[in-house]
């Protein structure tokens, strides 16, 4: 991994120590709420950081496109560029977006829980940790035991993706 430029060393770096913060919440926390929006603005963080990796260096317009107020500033928006440009497969999407509806849930719902009929239907559905850990879940795990492996798993994953997007970086033409 080459990386040349200050800002983006500095970035590399601001993810690598959020990604200690992320674990030492995420994993440590009991409070589902405070699990699935610690998990989600991660996993958001991550898939901006593979947009800008792949996007020309910051400009006026890769900032206007990125920020919240712009065409990629949503979750899903996110998503479903990594997937159109290759970065991500089908598998990886579906539960992404899962991943997204769980979380929209949780910030709509004032009385739900990992044990809501809705959440363990809907984390009974990823995919990806299976095949990341080339296995199912254990028989009887709860559903929020399962959201945290997926979580996990799609973390590692979309780390490595960051490098593959860095690799195929794009310029602005003039």
């Amino acid at each position: 991994m080459i990386i040349n430029e200050k800002k983006e060393v500095e970035r590399y770096f601001e993810i690598q120590e959020g990604l200690i913060s992320f674990h030492n919440q995420f994993n440590y926390e009991s409070n589902d709420r405070a699990i699935v929006v610690v998990g989600l603005a991660f996993i958001e963080d991550q898939l901006l950081y593979c947009l800008e990796s792949f996007l020309p260096k910051k400009s006026f317009t890769v900032n206007k496109i990125l920020s919240h107020r712009g065409f990629l500033g949503t979750y899903s928006a996110k998503v479903d560029l990594l997937y159109c440009l290759g970065f991500i497969d089908k598998m990886i999407k579906t539960d992404l977006d899962g991943l997204g509806q769980i979380r929209n849930l949780f910030a709509h719902k004032v009385n739900i829980s990992f044990k809501h009929d809705q959440v363990i239907k809907m984390c009974n559905k990823f995919e990806w940790h299976k095949t990341a850990m080339m296995t199912n879940a254990p028989k009887g795990v709860s559903s929020k035991e399962v959201f945290k492996v997926e979580v996990n798993t799609i973390v590692s994953h979309l780390s490595g993706i960051a490098s593959i997007c860095r690799a195929e970086k794009r310029e602005l033409k003039n």
